[in-house]
């Protein structure tokens, strides 16, 4: 068994992050170009890896969709992203990132670069390497038991588990 006073420390450190990122969310970022950066954005980083449905997308962001489609509009009206006809099923909409809106992930990346190198200026590229790895072995273990992605459940024995504790709690 992990040392469980750790696992707290773990769950302040995250409370600490989501504080943070929360902020974020709210702020604006200037590019080069002078645009901002809001939610509706987050939808281009998945798009700039490859085209997809609404759905997927809102998927992939484990978001609403009828969020995603009001994100989506405001891609298309800025130039961003286009819809097409998906290849494989005529009747199917595919949204494909423009040249336009890949050029605004790489401004929006650089930002996200300059910020962390400046705040992270004391890190080696290993340490920066050990982060990585471990957050995403982390955040892989804990989507099976916590806050799986949409359209999957969580382990059978941490929901047994969940529910037992809430029924103490009534």
């Amino acid at each position: 068994m992990l040392d469980q006073s750790a696992i707290d420390e773990l769950f302040d450190v995250l409370a600490r992050y989501v504080r943070i990122r929360d902020r974020a969310v709210h702020t604006t970022f200037k590019t080069p170009d002078g645009e901002v950066e809001t939610a509706a954005f987050k939808g281009l980083f998945h798009l700039y890896k490859q085209p997809m449905r609404s759905g997927e997308l809102a998927e992939n962001l484990n978001a609403d969709p009828s969020t995603v489609s009001r994100h989506v509009a405001q891609l298309v009206d800025m130039g961003l992203v286009r819809r097409e006809a998906d290849p494989d099923d005529g009747r199917a909409i595919l949204l494909v990132i423009t040249d336009t809106g890949r050029a605004r992930v790489e401004a929006m990346r650089q930002v996200r670069r300059s910020a962390m190198d400046h705040a992270m200026t004391d890190w080696t590229d290993e340490e920066l390497q050990t982060l990585v790895r471990l957050l995403d072995r982390f955040v892989q273990a804990a989507e099976t038991v916590i806050a799986p992605p949409c359209g999957k459940s969580a382990s059978t024995e941490f929901a047994d588990e969940a529910a037992q504790f809430l029924k103490g709690q009534q």
